[in-house]
């Protein structure tokens, strides 16, 4: 399932049809299919995964707010109010056996060019696609005898979040070697495709969530929604929780359970990744799960409408976390949001002081693309010595060797699509990079960024 504050999509589990129904759920829990796609093996009960294209992945070629559908090697779009079409099939084994569990996310961060990301539970396979249909393999998740870890429900965490921001992690319910007698464990995979096994543990663990730094609904008022199955063959449906649950955790990570073990928090504590309950249903199989994503644009009133929507079932029920396992779920249909303006500025969301390099991430809040047009920045010459180049998302756009400790230009390289950040909450990371190891004190530096047609933004100290 995947969830944007206007879209909640889900895949239905078992189909006998030959077909697997794709559901769009409405403000109050009403199901209509929009779609179907070719069930594996000619039907069954499979796990076919959903993803939402944010804006962040208008930069890999993508149009924001198009669906896509894992099915074994096979990924179909949906732009609606068209049929489903066949989008790319990703040149891995792993992904057609065992045909389902194909994992897949998007890159909000930029570490992996803001691609689609899909993951083959056979194999262990990483593989970015972007919006051409094009597949790159990444690396491979494989344990210390190199067979292949059962990857899958991946997510790309937030840059600051401890030593392994930035990078792809992945969930592996069957991973044996943990400091308990209980597999699970959650791996992590950079854009380079080292991996680094066991980063934490949690029983049976099912799936990666970033929590938003800003909340964001769908229309019923929820921000976080679970698939959920009670005692494996028992009740079904999507549960949903609301801001209030998340205060004060934003850019952090939840991972759930498959087995029983309900809900963790993990955090970085500063020298740690800290894992801690964060709430179970009891008897629950969490399965699908999505945090509604401010990053999906929101269709226009003039758009033309997806679908008409005739309620057949009340599928979403309301849960609020508590400390104890005696919770029960109840469904309150909750009055959709006025939507709240987004601000027309352009700001810095991240900075970060590592080895011989200084990034600064922008995120572009205003309705019409960004172009980095010049900067001028100061630096300690004596710790960094000269700067050698500076990249802006991956492209170099600056790379004559300047000393002296300050830089102003307004001759960059690159195309202009190169150096331009998307709308609406598009990002780009701005990479310095030094002849030696950086001074981590940000008061040590100065800078400014312009854009067009916005102007000059601070972006140091």
């Amino acid at each position: 399932m995947a969830a944007a504050p206007a879209d909640l999509i889900a895949t239905e589990y078992c189909s006998f049809t030959g077909f697997t129904n794709i559901d769009k759920i409405d403000c109050v829990g009403g199901f209509a299919t929009i779609g179907q796609i070719p069930t594996p093996f000619g039907g069954g009960c499979y796990e076919l995964y959903v993803a939402i294209a944010p804006n962040q992945s208008a930069n890999a070629g993508f149009t924001p707010r198009d669906y896509f559908i894992t099915d074994g090697p096979n990924l179909y779009k949906i732009t609606l109010p068209d049929p489903p079409t066949l989008f790319a099939t990703i040149p891995d084994g792993g992904c057609s056996n065992p045909g389902d569990h194909t994992g897949i996310t998007f890159d909000h961060e930029g570490t992996f060019d803001f691609n689609m990301i899909v993951t083959c539970k056979g194999s262990g396979g990483v593989w970015k696609v972007d919006g051409a249909g094009n597949a790159t393999n990444v690396g491979f998740v494989l344990d210390n005898n190199l067979r292949p870890c059962t990857i899958e429900n991946p997510a790309v965490v937030p840059r600051a979040f401890g030593p392994f921001g930035g990078q792809l992690w992945v969930t592996d319910e069957d991973y044996p070697n943990t400091a308990t007698t209980s597999p699970g464990a959650v791996h992590a995979m950079d854009s380079n495709g080292n991996v680094t096994l066991d980063v934490v543990e949690w029983h049976g663990v099912e799936e990666v969530l970033v929590i938003p730094q800003t909340p964001c609904t769908f229309c019923s008022g929820g921000e976080l929604f679970q698939a959920i199955t009670l005692n494996e063959q028992g009740p079904y449906g999507i549960y949903q929780y609301f801001p209030a649950d998340f205060t004060g955790l934003g850019g952090n990570v939840l991972v759930t359970s498959e087995d029983g073990a309900g809900t963790a928090l993990v955090q970085f504590d500063g020298t740690s990744y800290v894992t801690s309950f964060f709430d179970n249903i009891p008897g629950g199989i969490f399965e699908g799960a999505s945090f509604a994503d401010c990053d999906v644009p929101t269709p226009t009133p003039t758009s033309t409408p997806a679908a008409t929507f005739t309620p057949t079932a009340t599928a979403t029920a309301t849960f609020t976390p508590i400390p104890t396992a005696t919770a029960t779920a109840t469904f309150t249909p909750t009055p959709t949001p006025t939507p709240t303006p987004t601000p027309v500025t352009i700001g810095v969301t991240t900075k970060t002081f590592s080895s011989t390099k200084v990034a600064i991430t922008f995120q572009n809040n205003a309705a019409v693309g960004q172009v980095l047009t010049g900067l001028a920045m100061t630096w300690p010459q004596a710790t960094n010595g000269n700067l050698t180049k500076i990249t802006f998302n991956g492209p170099t756009i600056y790379n004559t060797s300047t000393g002296g400790g300050s830089l102003t230009t307004s001759s960059l390289l690159g195309t202009t699509a190169q150096r331009t950040i998307a709308a609406n909450g598009g990002t780009a990371t701005l990479t310095v990079t030094f002849q030696h190891n950086v001074s981590t004190n940000a008061s040590n530096y100065t800078g400014t960024a312009t854009f067009n047609p916005f102007g000059s933004v601070t972006m140091l100290p």
